[in-house]
């Protein structure tokens, strides 16, 4: 009974440490879908900026999808979407895109 209730605990523990490594990994996902809900929305410049930048900041914990979200705005608008799509795929270590994040950051 000792050994079950171990065995049990130590299963429930490797879980939970399985996904919470699986929904820090989807923090690029996450940022996608932000940019797909802005990219969907009738949100005009400012309130569109502003959405993105807060519900990255509240809903992704992922430290690499923040810290290149964070550095594509110091890089000329041009090459923003391709720098974070690198990011992204180093990180994640497979391919990855996002056409909503793309067209939102190249829309003028």
């Amino acid at each position: 009974m000792h050994k079950t209730r171990i065995l049990l605990l130590l299963s429930f523990f490797f879980l939970i440490q399985l996904f919470a490594n699986a929904s820090e990994h989807n923090g690029f996902d996450e940022i996608c879908k932000i940019y797909t809900e802005v990219a969907n929305s009738s949100m005009v410049n400012p309130a569109k900026s502003e959405y993105i930048f807060t519900n990255v900041k509240s809903r992704v914990t992922n430290n690499d999808a923040l810290q290149a979200h964070s550095g594509i705005f110091t890089l000329d608008a041009a090459v923003r979407y391709s720098i974070f799509k690198q990011s992204a795929e180093l990180s994640l270590k497979h391919s990855w895109d996002c056409e909503a994040m793309n067209k939102v950051l190249t829309a003028k």
